[in-house]
């Protein structure tokens, strides 16, 4: 996975037992996922997603460990991870945690309806939509003040992914029935279609019942309105 601090190469999450995760209990997987830290103790980097995944509750993460248990078991290691210094310093990951990584599951906001909670538990957490969708600093971690308001491609990409907040260069225009629309067949109200990345991201939604996609469009809606930082096209 090409990025701006260099490639991050994807482990085997088989569930090979030697090679992969097979061997893994509970304890062992939730501490991954939500710490960023690996059974013989060292900082997953934050390619791997755990800032997010961090919100999961303990059930589902049990759930997710049982679901990969199933998968067949794959032998295979893959080469380390090839970054650019400082980055190649896994010691620095500490303090980038310090920083960016909260403690604690998702906790319910009384004031909201259970359906806008059940979107934000699975757009910030499971979903983890703002890790790509968000402009980063220079430490790769979200700036908090413009969280999903699009940003540049994190696998370092030439494009620009798109604005989620309810601005004009994001869903302003879209009804929640446009959202959850797309997220199960992939069309926007133009009729345009999803591409890139997003498309595998929808292909994964479909399997979402509607009620959890509606949930996903609700919680959307309501995101304080930032613009996007897109860079303006240049005149030919």
């Amino acid at each position: 996975m090409p990025t701006p601090f260099g490639t991050f190469r994807v482990p085997n999450l088989s569930s090979d037992k030697q090679d992969g995760i097979g061997a893994w209990t509970d304890q062992a997987f939730i501490t991954a996922m939500r710490e960023g830290v690996s059974p013989d103790g060292r900082h997953y980097y934050p390619a791997f997603p755990f800032t997010s995944y961090a919100l999961m509750n303990d059930q589902d993460l049990v759930d997710l460990l049982a679901f990969l248990k199933t998968l067949p078991a794959l032998p295979g290691r893959i080469a380390d991870h090839d970054l650019n210094f400082p980055f190649s310093f896994r010691r620095g990951l500490g303090l980038w945690k310090w920083l960016n990584l909260a403690s604690g599951a998702y906790q319910p906001q009384t004031s909201q309806s259970e359906e806008w909670n059940r979107g934000a538990y699975l757009v910030n957490g499971p979903g983890h939509c703002a890790e790509c969708h968000s402009p980063r600093d220079v430490m790769g971690g979200i700036r908090k003040s413009l969280r999903m308001s699009g940003g540049p491609d994190p696998e370092g990409g030439a494009g620009y992914i798109p604005n989620l907040t309810s601005h004009e260069t994001g869903l302003a225009k879209w009804t929640a029935d446009d959202i959850a629309e797309f997220l199960k067949t992939g069309f926007t109200p133009d009729f345009d279609s999803a591409g890139g990345s997003m498309a595998a991201v929808i292909k994964n939604m479909a399997h979402l019942g509607d009620a959890d996609r509606m949930a996903i469009a609700i919680y959307l809606k309501s995101l304080q309105p930032l613009a996007s930082n897109k860079p303006a096209k240049k005149a030919p």
